[in-house]
């Protein structure tokens, strides 16, 4: 039953409902960030899908695993897609919202942090789910992807952490920017190096010494189990991957609970009290 209907039938619905509902409404209502959260993994997947259709059935060995052109393409598109919801989303939206003052309003209402935040996450997820389906369905359908039942269950589950870890991470990142017309450059300086160095689309020559800092990047992990769920042959489950993703996970999560604000220092004022002020300094 809608929101909607719960109203008509006469019950309330719960806060934390109608936070959620806000959101999703919010988030699917914005051209600008469907574009770039939704329609961006689809269509660097369709480029890079294409680019490599002549190839899908080509093996390749990467580390361990040996697996196919058309599903290392897919495992690095799911891994990107995942990056781009889970942590550039998180963090760009947070920022702005902290720094255009929407936080510190609804600190003013009678609504828990706790409501505030697990509607904007459950939401978070909800994207996540819709935007990898449809990934999931390209690959399926046109892109020559292959999935092993067997190794499903892994996938789910290199994909669950990969959002654990990125989700927090993102909360920590959005303290970063100093106002709001720097956050999407910061935020996309950080999300592009580490999606594309994770090695999900191609192979870099990264050298020993770069190479070994992009291993203990949380791009890098998750790129190592997608990949091992998508694989011919080699290993599953990477237990290093895991650890390191809920390292980063607990990192992130320590840090935005520690600093955290509802409220930017530098927000803006307005012209109004700018003028009141003007008045003041002036009598």
């Amino acid at each position: 039953m809608s929101t909607v209907e719960t109203v008509r039938a006469g019950r309330r619905p719960s806060s934390f409902l109608l936070h959620v509902d806000g959101e999703l409404k919010e988030f699917w209502r914005s051209p600008i960030t469907l574009a770039f959260i939704v329609l961006m993994p689809v269509m660097f997947y369709v480029g890079f899908g294409v680019a490599f259709r002549s190839q899908a059935d080509v093996i390749r060995v990467v580390g361990e695993h040996q697996i196919t052109q058309a599903n290392l393409s897919f495992g690095g598109i799911l891994g990107f897609a995942l990056m781009s919801v889970a942590f550039a989303n998180v963090a760009i939206g947070l920022a702005l919202r902290r720094h255009h003052g929407l936080f510190k309003r609804f600190r003013t209402t009678p609504v828990s942090p706790a409501t505030v935040m697990g509607a904007y996450l459950v939401n978070t997820l909800l994207t996540a789910v819709i935007v990898l389906v449809v990934v999931t369905a390209i690959g399926l359908l046109g892109m020559g992807v292959t999935l092993d039942p067997a190794r499903l269950p892994q996938l789910l589950a290199a994909l669950l952490l990969g959002f654990v870890c990125m989700a927090p991470l993102g909360a920590a990142a959005s303290l970063l920017p100093p106002n709001a017309d720097a956050t999407v450059p910061m935020i996309n300086g950080i999300f592009f190096p580490t999606a594309f160095l994770a090695g999900g689309f191609i192979i870099l020559p990264l050298g020993d010494t770069v190479g070994a800092v992009v291993d203990l990047l949380p791009g890098r992990p998750l790129t190592i189990l997608i990949q091992g769920a998508l694989a011919e042959s080699g290993p599953v489950w990477d237990w290093p991957s895991v650890w390191l993703l809920l390292a980063w996970s607990l990192l992130g999560t320590v840090v935005a609970l520690r600093w955290f604000r509802w409220a930017s220092e530098r927000e803006p004022r307005g012209f109004g009290s700018s003028k009141r002020k003007g008045s003041e300094d002036k009598g």
